[in-house]
């Protein structure tokens, strides 16, 4: 945990929530874009939860490379510790890009978009995780919203931030895989289309950048991106590894 980062009172419409609102009523997507964590290329990574639910209530996380199959079963068998599916539903395209989704257009510099043909066939999934009876309330928050969409990440933030007029409140780069990892891009390069849709999205930009992965602190003490000058401390990952936090 980050002991600079404050932690966020549980909104009313997460907190009011039911396994019967989250299957019927609209789908909430201006409230699950507020001030929330966007992780492309997030595999199923549940690092950024663990360290800091709590002072993130809404994680939005997206790959390409998995079927729904993968992310049902991760659930089921990863699960988050102390925690259990209150509800989770299909959500449509329209509800989750009701101003149209935009394809990418990338610059030649910006990478080999014909490795998008490992595309899985896309879909999304909106869940909410609830404190199991019993744990301690120092455990984490008592409720916390995940949304997976198996998309493109740089397009994915397009359609679901730049088009809606809002930004994250944190965006994680966390191993991206643009090496050997089978992204088509490199998204911790800044001047490549993830970082300049970011960067140059109108709403403002994320007041926190996460940058980090496998290897020692020494190859994540500086940020990926420019303008986050603040380096806030490191989250250890799972299995190895470390996250640098930065902020404005």
């Amino acid at each position: 945990m980050i002991d600079q980062l404050p932690k966020m009172r549980m909104p009313t419409w997460l907190s009011k929530l039911s396994a019967s609102s989250i299957a019927n009523e609209p789908f909430p997507l201006s409230r699950i874009l507020r001030d929330s964590l966007y992780y492309p290329s997030s595999w199923f990574d549940g690092d950024p939860v663990r360290h800091l639910a709590g002072n993130i209530l809404s994680f939005i996380y997206v790959d390409y490379g998995h079927e729904q199959s993968e992310f049902d079963q991760a659930l089921h068998d990863q699960g988050f510790r102390g925690y259990e599916v209150l509800a989770k539903r299909t959500v449509t395209r329209q509800e989750l890009a009701p101003h149209g989704w935009r394809p990418t257009q990338p610059f030649y510099s910006d990478g080999a978009p014909q490795n998008l043909h490992d595309l899985k066939t896309p879909f999304c999934t909106w869940v909410v995780m609830q404190r199991q009876p019993g744990m301690p309330r120092d455990h984490g928050p008592a409720r916390f919203s995940l949304l997976y969409l198996c998309a493109d990440g740089a397009a994915a933030f397009d359609a679901l931030y730049v088009t809606n007029g809002t930004a994250p409140k944190a965006i994680a780069i966390i191993q991206p895989g643009h090496a050997f990892g089978g992204n088509w891009t490199d998204f911790t390069d800044p001047g490549r289309i993830l970082a300049r849709y970011v960067l140059s999205n109108p709403a403002g930009q994320p007041e926190l950048l996460l940058y980090g992965g496998y290897g020692s602190r020494d190859f994540f003490r500086e940020p990926c991106w420019p303008g986050y000058q603040k380096h806030l401390g490191f989250l250890e990952k799972a299995g190895g590894g470390s996250i640098g936090v930065w902020s404005k």
